[in-house]
């Protein structure tokens, strides 16, 4: 495994309960910056893997690229879209089970918070067609284990999954939904990428690889899946049903209270051999880095737009706030980055605009610029009822701010940080052992 070679992966080879425990030890592992794998899980023969994609570092991996460059070649490979593969065969479907034999309790599914209604899918890439077009798209979307064959499933529109189901269920349909557990983080990525309709997961996922994804079509439903996944659950989203579903601790890190979800019924199992299940915990790194970088992607496209010199932008570790790094020309040039950030991305509440010398990536770096750069009568200015995150009852998130962090540019030399030459060279490592 190339995050075992690099130094980021542990391996947990004692019991772990799938109640809680599992979930807590994966939290443990992200502030270590590492993925995890659980070898022994209770209750199942399958090990369990998680965080896989859980820093900048092991996207940057996957995509094989330096990491400072990541965002800037994510754009860029993103412009430039690649079809994918059918092929006849594949590993994720050495072995399949139809029917009574496809049941989820073959699975490791994990208990994540106090009080969730029970087991959830959260890894898991939905896969569907629009029954008009037969658009392909593919999403993460969670699902509450109700039964050996039966899923709460949550989706609507105006997500994309939601929409292609209205279109089934006005045309009194089942929709076909196959579910791909255990992914590349290439996957992982283009599938929590908000895309424009039309516009195939997997074509952008095979922009982002350089080369066309594998796909293999499905036993029992007419839909095209990874070829080298690890799991796939083959099954219908019922038309016109409705059940309760949750609570469930979401990325907020609050829970999402009972509603009326669509029901997923399972008509077969394919995997690997010795296959993975891979589950994420809500709310944490990796569920925010999968989903920052393609909203990432989307400031820094609409800031250089504007013609600033930007140099990198950080919708890490909360997507509602977003720190953006600038090579600053003018005065006043900070609030049009804000302004061109929240233009391009509603769900953004703050844009912090820094100087190219500050880390967006690093916290301590942008509050220190917060601290001696920012004057807060000038520099932080306030947008009242805008469009923001959509599940807001309370309206906490309609409101938007902007804050100057820039050094004045009358006052360069002033500003100049200090440092240590030859610091970033000098490893302690090197002195102590």
């Amino acid at each position: 495994m190339l995050l075992e070679e690099k130094g980021l992966l542990l391996r947990v080879k004692k019991a772990v309960d799938r109640r809680f425990e599992l979930a807590s030890l994966i939290a443990k592992a992200q502030k270590l910056g590492k993925a995890v794998l659980f070898e022994n899980v209770s209750g199942s023969s399958l090990p369990v893997v998680s965080n896989v994609a859980g820093s900048r570092k092991m996207l940057a991996l996957a995509l094989d690229v330096d990491e400072e460059r990541l965002l800037e070649e994510y754009v860029r490979r993103s412009e430039d879209l690649i079809q994918p593969q059918l092929v006849s065969e594949g590993a994720v479907q050495e072995v399949v089970r139809v029917g009574e034999e496809a049941s989820a309790e073959i699975l490791p599914i994990v208990t994540h918070s106090e009080l969730d209604a029970g087991p959830y899918v959260t890894a898991g890439i939905a896969v569907a067609k629009d029954p008009e077009t037969g658009y392909r798209n593919a999403s993460f979307n969670r699902m509450q284990l109700k039964g050996s064959r039966k899923f709460g499933i949550r989706m609507m529109p105006p997500q994309h999954l939601g929409v292609i189901q209205s279109k089934a269920e006005a045309k009194g349909r089942n929709l076909e939904v196959a579910v791909v557990i255990g992914n590349h983080p290439i996957e992982m990525l283009a599938s929590s990428a908000t895309l424009p309709y039309n516009v195939d997961h997997f074509t952008f996922a095979s922009a982002l690889r350089r080369e066309p994804l594998r796909l293999v079509k499905c036993k029992t439903i007419d839909v095209e899946v990874p070829a080298d996944a690890e799991i796939v659950l083959e099954g219908e989203v019922l038309a016109n049903v409705r059940e309760d579903e949750g609570p469930y601790g979401d990325f907020m890190q609050y829970y999402v209270p009972v509603a009326k979800n669509h029901v997923f019924i399972l008509k077969a199992i394919t995997h690997r051999r010795n296959p993975m299940y891979q589950t994420i915990l809500a709310g944490t790194v990796e569920d925010t880095t999968l989903l920052a970088l393609s909203r990432e992607a989307l400031v820094y496209k609409a800031v250089r737009n504007t013609g600033s010199d930007v140099k990198a932008v950080s919708l890490t570790p909360n997507l509602f706030n977003c720190v953006v790094s600038i090579k600053k020309r003018f005065e006043g040039e900070p609030k049009n980055v804000a302004m061109a950030a929240f233009g391009a991305y509603y769900w953004l509440k703050y844009c912090i605009v820094v100087d190219d010398d500050v880390n967006p990536y690093d916290l301590n770096d942008v509050w220190w610029a917060l601290a001696t750069r920012s004057k807060p009568d000038t520099g932080i200015f306030i947008i009242p009822s805008a469009r923001g995150f959509p599940r807001d009852p309370h309206n906490l998130h309609q409101t938007k701010v902007g804050i100057d962090a820039t050094a004045p540019l009358s006052a360069k030399e002033e500003y100049k940080r200090r440092r240590i030459p030859g610091e970033e060279d000098t490893k302690l490592e090197d002195y102590t052992l």
